[in-house]
This record gives structure tokens, C-alpha cells and sequence, in this order.
């Protein structure tokens, strides 16, 4: 049977019975920020099993699309994968474990016509129920299995809901490797898990206690990959019809055949199964970054292009296997096809980015390995790959592992955590740094904001935080955080700053700088005491200032039309990836993977203004999640929504209409932007452009500044404004006729330098070598005259010495024909290297080294001189033993 025959089944047998089809969330679930992915297939329907939300039908299925970084370094088995379609079935409050075991039962029997004796079933330790309805439908006592928590419970997180599960596995028969083998041996290949049946009754609090949840219900989950395995009778989920097209273009690219060797069919899955996932993070708004999602698709990229390479690929293959997947799957998710070129682009981009990151990264870890005495890589020495050359630990510790390396991980670690130390330490406390009484008393806040209606309140101070501390009274001069029961200040949210103004009581006066959501709900106002003091328990008047809020509200309105205009002009494949809504500017960030140019800003910067003038009406209204979502509304990646959710609106007119999910504070009419100018468009990462804009006010300056500017230019310049451009276009090439002089003249002095040092080569049989001791301002430019040197040298060994920040730096560079002969420059360079108290190492082409005493550095290259006659005088083959022996005895020598 098909993959698309299965879905087609699954879905018609549960509308059979009553069952809503649900559309599949994106990879990224905009309603819950606690997920990085959409994980499974009951995301979307936690609302309702929690009574947060009503439900649309009491029966539902989905095909829900499903990315999972844990299973990150499984992949290259047969049936772990990052990304996979769920199949589920689910019930709010209406059947329970004795339908969906039937249901079940009869579908995998009945429809799939899978063999009941394949089949067994496990449950939990006490489920007298499920044990007994596995029995009704005829399965025998031997195979239904019963485990603890650790194997049949099932969790939404650390918190949230929860229950007993039974799962069904299919039985491929004994193996070799575990004659009495049971579906909870992990690691051997008789039983493989389709379809788990989740009994949700409970909710699992912070402390690790459980209570019921408002309605018993069913969550189930079977994988489409691993059915498809089972049905297209395989153990291997790459040998189905889902992967088989990547597979067979990864065999055209290679010239290679799946099955060729153990290492060749892993490097295949890695490939093929990382390019579709990358294809669907993609085609649902991830863009790469080197944090959170970003992070993970970068990580799931470069595993790609390393197995890749190891197949002996080198140009942008990955984006070649995502037009594979797109063209194999876009009659199931039509996304991928709307934003094709998008999606290959971005890939293409990435891919070629990491492409050289990889080989610097590489060069730099052999390096490393070559100068360690041990066989582990340092903590500190894997996050300078990390952090200075995007060389993930994982990818480090995989590379190493081949030469039989370890990576500290517990130093990485502590790395990276001095590093988040150094980014929080500019940062607003959280809940994890309060003490205990004050997490608890704000834990159970929840602050009325009453802000969209009104700029002032009369309200009581129920919580004061000092010190990151709980207070009860704060006095004049103490900074602070306050926290009402009833507050029109808007708090730091969806890319807009948080409010200021006044807190003022009968004794005491707060001036509130910026305003928070701390917890679940608790608004903490921040500011200090400029009168008196405030307790807990004051009546307060809490007030707004009404100029920062309404240039705040100017701004917000401008992203929201900014974002309608770019889709516009640049497509629908635009996708806000963050923004700021400040009073005196907005940034917008968005996905696109090329620059955008001129005339594409200013058609958007004139859509907007359009829009502006129009002075149509920015609407709000309330709706539920899944309706807004239906209707085409825009909604944020990460960006927490509850079962209601709030629209804003602007509705076409000129050029374009705007409707998003959004929490903050807009303009009541477009015409109060008043001026909306870009200033600014750039890159802030690989398929991530960012827009810089003002508004009012701030645009007007901005403007009349620029005007000020040209009037000064053309008094220096001459002539009149329009006459500008042109003049400075001639003094420009004037420039640059001076500057190209100037480097003709450089290049001539590097050549009578290089001549220079070229007298001191040496001639042996045939070959040169030469050492000198030279001046360079860093590594890269002693590398620079190394390569002039073998460009002249023609065939030998070149060796630099020079002193950098102090302490003496070595290259070693020999050409490809003595190579091939044994000769090898990360011997060479290691051994002189030790001369001044240092190592190193490298290729067998070019090597670098560092040593510390400064003194030695003569005394090295004198060893270099004899290291490399004596490699030229050896015969080929020899080079490695004759080095060395000349390295014991110049120790011995020195001793």
C-alpha cells in the first residue's frame, strides 16, 4: 500500500465515525512558545483537553506534520527520523479507551489487513481496563505487555496534560541478536511501534503532582513512515515509496548505489532524511539563526553537507534533493510548491555559506587534533570552533571520532555558559533568578490590563518586588518593580517596548520606566520611588504617559502595513521573523533570501504612505484561534496565542489590506502614522533581511536632516542639488585612480620583497627549499607571502618564521609534487614549533604552529633549513623517518 493510499484510509475510515478532519499545524506552533516545533500531533488540541478552549467537534483527526531535534543523531538508523507526518485520531470529552482500542484494532486488521498474530499490545502496570478491551478484540494474553511509566505514560512537557498510553508494535519475527526479544528492547529490530493510544485524563502541575482534567480524552498517534515501512514490507523506513526519489537522485549525484556499504547507506539517509526536513522547516517560516529554530535547522544543514562530502559531494546538492522532495510532495502540501523558489534559494544559500565554513572548520579541528597531546579535545577548543568558526559540537565531536578523538563536553559546557552569563548580565531578572517567596506571590498574580480602552486607572498595588526580592514597602529613592491588580500600561510584547508614566498613591509617587509580564500573568511595572513610599495594599492612580504611546501606537500600526506591503512586492513568502515597536523607531525583520533593492523599497515605502493617506480605520476584533488561522490571518512563530486570540485589521482600499493576530496598541486611523520613511535595509542572517523605519514626528526630522545634509554636500561640492551626484561621481573616480596607483605600487614592493627573500632558496636534487624569518602583521599574512613563495619556487618547501603579538609563529607550505613523495608540512612545522616551546600541525600541503619563547625563534628555523634538506636528500617514502630521527637528535644536540 502507498503512503498516499494510507493517509487516504486513515482519514476516511475516522470520517466514517463522526471525526472533523483538522488541518496540520505549521512545524512551528505560533499558540504554544514552551515547544521550539510542533512535536506531535495533539499540539493544537492541548487547549481543548486542558478546557482552556471549546473545541470545534468532540471527534477529530489530523495528518499533523511533525519535527523533532531530539532524534537529531539517531537519524541513520532505519527508522528514526527529524521530521514525519502523524496520523491521529482524537476525542474531547466523548469516547474513550474502549472505542479507541477497537477502532484501532479494526483498522490495522480490517483496512490495512495487517495479520492480527503480528500484532502486539502494550499497557500500563494497572490498566485492568485497556487489558481487558485488548482481550475482546482477540488478542492473547502473551502478547499484551504491561510496563511502567517509563515506557507506557505519556507527557505533553514537565508540565501540562498527561496519561496512561497502550501502543501497538508489529512483529517482524525473532531475531538473531535477541531470541527473546519484547517491544520495549530498544536497539534490535523485531518490533517496531505504529500507532500509540494516549488516555489524557490528568495534568501534571510544576511539583510534579497530577489532577484530572475537566473531560476524559483520546490522543493517538500512528507515524505514516513507519506504517508505510510496515505495509511496503521493509524494516527500513528508506526503502519506502516517502524516500525512494531522494534516494535515487542521491545515487544519480554520487554514481553510488544504497546498499553499497554500511557507511554509504547511513550517509544516504542522513542526507535524504535531513533535505526533507530542512524543506518543510523552511517552507514554515525557519530561517537560519545561531539560536533556537535557526540553530536546529543550521545544525540539521551541515549535518547534510558533511555526510554529503563524505559521499564525495561537493556543490549545493541539499537544495537539489529539496526540488526532489518539493516535486514528490507538493500534491499532499501545496506550500511547498507556492514557495519553491523561496525554499531552494534559502538552502542553496545556506549551504554554499557552510560549504567553506566547513573546510576552514575542518583545517582548524585537524589542526587542533594534530597539536593535542591527548585524545580529547578541550572544552574551550571546541567552542572556538563553535563560536568563532559555526563549527557545531556535534559535527566536531562526529569528525573527531573518526580519529578516535573525544570532545570535554563538560568544558564546552561551561564555555557556553560563561557566554549566556555575559549576555544575561545586561538583563531584566526572571522568574528562575527570584527568590522563592517572591516566584510564588507573582505566580499567583494575573494583572488586569485595561490599556486598549484607556491611559489611566484606579487600581491597587498588590505586589512589590526590591532586589529581586518580595517587599511590602519600598521607600523614595528605591528602584522597584510594582505590580496592580488593574493596569492600562502595555507590557513588552510581541516586538513592542513596555509603557511608562506614573504610579501614584496617597504617599508616595513610582515613575515607571518600562513594564513586564513576569510569570503567567503578573504585569510588573519598573521604575523608582521619586516620593514618599508605596506599600502593599495602596489604592493607586496608574497613568500612562500619552506622547510615548501614541508615538509607540504609530509605529506598530507602520509594521503591521510594512509587512502587508513587502508580501506585496516581494511575495507571500515573507514572513515576519521579529520586530521592534519602540516610540522613536520600528525595526521589522522579515524572510527573504535576497537584498531588496531600491526600487523595491521605495514601491514599498510608497504602498505604505498610500495607506497612510488613505486614513482608513484599524480595526480589532476577537475570535478563536482556529477560525482566525482559517480565514488566511497572519499569526508569529513563538508568539503565545490562547484559545480566544485578538485580530488587527486594516482593510483594502489602495494596494493591499493587513490582518494579524496581535496583542498591542494601534493607531485608530492609518492618517495618525502621519509619515512612515525607511532608512535602512541590510542581512542580519542567512536568509533574514531586516528594515529600519521611522514614523511622525521622527520621520519628519529624519527628512529635514537629510535635506541639511545635501544642502551642506553641495556647498562643498558646488554647483546646485542636482548637480550633486554627478560631482561626487567624478571625485569618487578620481579616487579611485589614486588608490589604484597606490596598488600598483604595493604589488611592485611585494615583488622586490618576495625577490628578496627568495635569494636565501636553497636548490636540492632538483627541488628548493627556503626559510626566512620575516615581518607580518598576522597569520594570514604570513600565509599570503607563502603562497607568492611557491608561486616562484616552482617545487620545495617553504618555511616563515615570524613574531606575532610577541611570540613566534611558524608556516610550513610544500609543493604537490613532493607531497606525493612523503614530504609533509604539518611534520615539519610541529617539530620546529617545539624548538621555541610550542606545536602545531596540519595538512600535508601547509601547516601552521605557535611557540612561546621569542629567543628561540632563530634557533627553529635552523632546524627547519636541516628538516627539509635532509627531506629533499631522502628517498621517496623516507621523508617521515628521516625527519624524525633528525628531530631526536637536534633535541639531544640542544640537551
Amino acid at each position: 500500500m502507498k503512503s498516499s493510499e494510507v493517509r487516504k484510509a486513515f482519514l476516511s475510515y475516522f470520517a466514517e465515525r463522526g471525526h472533523v478532519q483538522v488541518p496540520s499545524l505549521p512545524l512551528v506552533p505560533a499558540g504554544d512558545p514552551t515547544l521550539l516545533f510542533t512535536s506531535a500531533g495533539m499540539v493544537q488540541f492541548k487547549p481543548y483537553f486542558m478546557g482552556l478552549a471549546e473545541a470545534p467537534a468532540k471527534r477529530m483527526s489530523s495528518i499533523q506534520k511533525v519535527f523533532r531535534a531530539t532524534d537529531l543523531d539517531e537519524v541513520g538508523d532505519t527508522t528514526h527520523l527529524t521530521f514525519f507526518e502523524m496520523m491521529g485520531n482524537f476525542s474531547v470529552g466523548d469516547y474513550f479507551k474502549a472505542e479507541a482500542i477497537a477502532w484501532a484494532w479494526d483498522f490495522l486488521t480490517n483496512v490495512l489487513s495487517l495479520p492480527p498474530e503480528k500484532l502486539w499490545a502494550t499497557i500500563y502496570l494497572d490498566d485492568e481496563v485497556a487489558h481487558d478491551n485488548w482481550r475482546k478484540q482477540g488478542v492473547p494474553e502473551e502478547r499484551i505487555i504491561r510496563y511502567g511509566e517509563d515506557q507506557n505514560y505519556w507527557f505533553s512537557g514537565d508540565v501540562g496534560p498527561c496519561g496512561p498510553d497502550s501502543e501497538i508494535f508489529y512483529d517482524y519475527g525473532p531475531q538473531d541478536d535477541c531470541p527473546s526479544c519484547e517491544p520495549a528492547h530498544d536497539g534490535h529490530r523485531r518490533f517496531v511501534e505504529i500507532w500509540n493510544l494516549v488516555f489524557m485524563m490528568l495534568y501534571q502541575h510544576e511539583d510534579g503532582s497530577r489532577s484530572e482534567l475537566p473531560t476524559k480524552n483520546i490522543d493517538t498517534g500512528s507515524g505514516l513512515e513507519r506504517m508505510s515501512m510496515v505495509l511496503q514490507g521493509t524494516q527500513d523506513a528508506y526503502a519506502t515509496d516517502l524516500f525512494r526519489p531522494s534516494i535515487e537522485r542521491l545515487e544519480a549525484l554520487t554514481g553510488r548505489r544504497y546498499g553499497d556499504d554500511p557507511a554509504v547507506v547511513r550517509a544516504f539517509r542522513i542526507v535524504a532524511e535531513h533535505s526533507r526536513a530542512l524543506t518543510f522547516l523552511v517552507a514554515d517560516g525557519v530561517a537560519p539563526s545561531n539560536e533556537g529554530r535557526g540553530y536546529v535547522l543550521r545544525r540539521v544543514l551541515r549535518r547534510a553537507v558533511y555526510f554529503g562530502r563524505g559521499l564525495g559531494l561537493t556543490g549545493p546538492f541539499v537544495s537539489e534533493l529539496a526540488a526532489t522532495v518539493i516535486g514528490q510532495m507538493s500534491d499532499v502540501h501545496p506550500e511547498l510548491q507556492h514557495q519553491r523558489t523561496a525554499i531552494i534559494r534559502l538552502i542553496r544559500d545556506e549551504e554554499e555559506r557552510f560549504s567553506e565554513t566547513l573546510r576552514r572548520g575542518i583545517e582548524i579541528l585537524e589542526q587542533t587534533m594534530d597539536a593535542t597531546s591527548g585524545k580529547t579535545i578541550s572544552g574551550d577548543d571546541a567552542f572556538r570552533l563553535y563560536d568563532t568558526y559555526g563549527l557545531p559540537r556535534e559535527l566536531t565531536r562526529e569528525i573527531a571520532s573518526e580519529k578516535d578523538f573525544a570532545v570535554d563536553d563538560a568544558g564546552f559546557d561551561t564555555a557556553m555558559e560563561a557566554q549566556r552569563e555575559r549576555a544575561r548580565a545586561s538583563q531584566r531578572f526572571t522568574v528562575d533568578e527570584m527568590d522563592a517567596e517572591l516566584a510564588g506571590a507573582l505566580a499567583a498574580q494575573k494583572s488586569e490590563f485595561v490599556g486598549y480602552e484607556a491611559m489611566e486607572a484606579e487600581t491597587t498595588i498588590v505586589a512589590l518586588v526590591k532586589d529581586r526580592r518580595s517587599a511590602t514597602t519600598v521607600s523614595e529613592g528605591d528602584a522597584c518593580g510594582v505590580v496592580l491588580a488593574i493596569t492600562p500600561f502595555y507590557p513588552e510584547g510581541g516586538g513592542q517596548v513596555g509603557d511608562s508614566g506614573e504610579i501614584a498613591t496617597p504617599d508616595g509617587i513610582v515613575a515607571v520606566e518600562d513594564t513586564q509580564t513576569v510569570g503567567e500573568g503578573a504585569i510588573v511595572h519598573y521604575g523608582r520611588i521619586v516620593r514618599g513610599e508605596v506599600r502593599v495594599g495602596d489604592s493607586a492612580t496608574a497613568t500612562v504617559d500619552a506622547g510615548r504611546r501614541a508615538a509607540t501606537m504609530r509605529n506598530h500600526t507602520a509594521t503591521h502595513l510594512v509587512h502587508a506591503a513587502l508580501r506585496e512586492v516581494l511575495g507571500t513568502h515573507v514572513r515576519q521573523t521579529g520586530s521592534l515597536v519602540a516610540p522613536d523607531r520600528l525595526r521589522f525583520d522579515f524572510s527573504h533570501n535576497s537584498q531588496v533593492s531600491p526600487e523595491e523599497l521605495r514601491l514599498v515605502e510608497r504602498l505604505v504612505n498610500a495607506k497612510v493617506r488613505q486614513d482608513v480605520g484599524v480595526s480589532t476584533r476577537q475570535t478563536s484561534y482556529q477560525e482566525a488561522i482559517n480565514e488566511g490571518v497572519i499569526a508569529f512563530f513563538g508568539d503565545k496565542y490562547g484559545a480566544e486570540v485578538r485580530v488587527v485589521e486594516v482593510p483594502n482600499g489602495v494596494a493591499f489590506a493587513s490582518a494579524e493576530l496581535c496583542g498591542g496598541t494601534h493607531c485608530h486611523h492609518t492618517g495618525q502614522v502621519g509619515l512612515f520613511v525607511i532608512t535602512s535595509e541590510g542581512s542580519v542572517g542567512s536568509g533574514t533581511r531586516r528594515i529600519e523605519a521611522l514614523t511622525g514626528e521622527w520621520a519628519e526630522e529624519w527628512a529635514a536632516a537629510q535635506r541639511s545634509r545635501l544642502h551642506e554636500l553641495t556647498a562643498i561640492v558646488g554647483g546646485g542639488p542636482a548637480e550633486v551626484v554627478e560631482r561626487v561621481r567624478s571625485l569618487a573616480g578620481e579616487v579611485d585612480q589614486q588608490r589604484r596607483r597606490l596598488a600598483r605600487l604595493e604589488r611592485d614592493q611585494a615583488r622586490g620583497s618576495l625577490q628578496g627573500i627568495m635569494q636565501g632558496a636553497e636548490a636540492v636534487n632538483g627541488s628548493s627549499f627556503l626559510t626566512a624569518r620575516v615581518e607580518a602583521a598576522n597569520s594570514e599574512g604570513m600565509r599570503e607571502l607563502a603562497d607568492g613563495l611557491r608561486e616562484q619556487i616552482g617545487s620545495g618547501i617553504v618555511v616563515l618564521g615570524a613574531l606575532l603579538d610577541g611570540k613566534p609563529a611558524f608556516l610550513a607550505m610544500v609543493t604537490s609534487d613532493l607531497t606525493g613523495r612523503g614530504v609533509h608540512a604539518g611534520e615539519i612545522v610541529k617539530q620546529v614549533a617545539a624548538v621555541a616551546g610550542g606545536g602545531g600541525g596540519g595538512r600535508p600541503e601547509l601547516a601552521q604552529a605557535g611557540g612561546r619563547d621569542a629567543s628561540k625563534l632563530d634557533e627553529a628555523l635552523e632546524l627547519a633549513g636541516e628538516l627539509a634538506r635532509k627531506s629533499l636528500t631522502s628517498p621517496p617514502g623516507a621523508s617521515r623517518v628521516a625527519s624524525e630521527d633528525l628531530s631526536v637528535n637536534k633535541e639531544g644536540g640542544n640537551g
